[in-house]
């Protein structure tokens, strides 16, 4: 039995933010087993002397299995009697340095896998939090520029990159990509505002540490 004050499982203090929590918790575990089956068709499927079966396939596992136990620990805690506020930005945290990750091993800003961080930002309304739409939106774009430098300063070497015009990512590109960020994290945040219009500012109060 807990205080009236006093956050519980059964009677969380902000019931909404931590039942998006568990949904976008099982969204993660799901998106990452389908992602990983696909990485695994491949492997199964490739030549012997393929890179997807050498160090690229070991990385991928070893960074699944991190993201696997992060979302585990993340899931007992939101079961646990006190769900924190502070919860839904480290796990914001902890999914865009994985998308960094993959993307990396990929390959770089060419990879496909650069599209999810904008399922990162997807991700964020489900918190129905204004300040996790802005921290989600400024990590992908973070992760994105990440991925961008890591490719051209040390996977190419800066002046190899620079000289080279068939190794660089065009500008125009980078901007739309950053640009596209950008407008996703816009409409997130209005998805959060026309929640709290629509609820008659309840929504607002169960996330009353957020900025209207």
């Amino acid at each position: 039995m807990t205080t009236s004050g006093e956050p519980s499982r059964s009677n969380p203090a902000n019931p909404e933010a931590w039942a998006g929590e568990l949904r976008v918790n099982l969204i993660r575990l799901v998106a990452i087993a389908l992602f990983y089956g696909r990485h695994l068709i491949e492997w199964a499927m490739a030549d012997r002397g393929a890179a997807v079966r050498g160090q690229y396939h070991v990385t991928v596992t070893l960074v699944v299995i991190a993201w696997c136990f992060e979302a585990a620990v993340l899931h007992a805690w939101l079961l646990s009697p006190r769900y924190d506020p502070w919860l839904k930005y480290f796990a914001v945290l902890w999914d865009a340095i994985m998308i960094v990750f993959f993307c990396v091993v990929a390959g770089g800003p060419g990879t496909p896998l650069l599209l999810l961080f904008f399922a990162l930002i997807a991700s964020a309304p489900l918190r129905l939090s204004i300040g996790l739409v802005y921290a989600a939106t400024t990590a992908a774009m973070l992760g994105y520029l990440f991925v961008l430098g890591h490719y051209a300063w040390y996977k190419v070497g800066f002046h190899r990159y620079y000289a080279s015009p068939e190794l660089r990512i065009p500008r125009n590109q980078e901007a739309i990509t950053l640009l596209a960020m950008l407008v996703c994290g816009l409409f997130a945040g209005q998805v959060v505002r026309q929640m709290r219009r629509l609820t008659g500012g309840q929504t607002a109060k169960i996330s009353s540490e957020e900025p209207a």
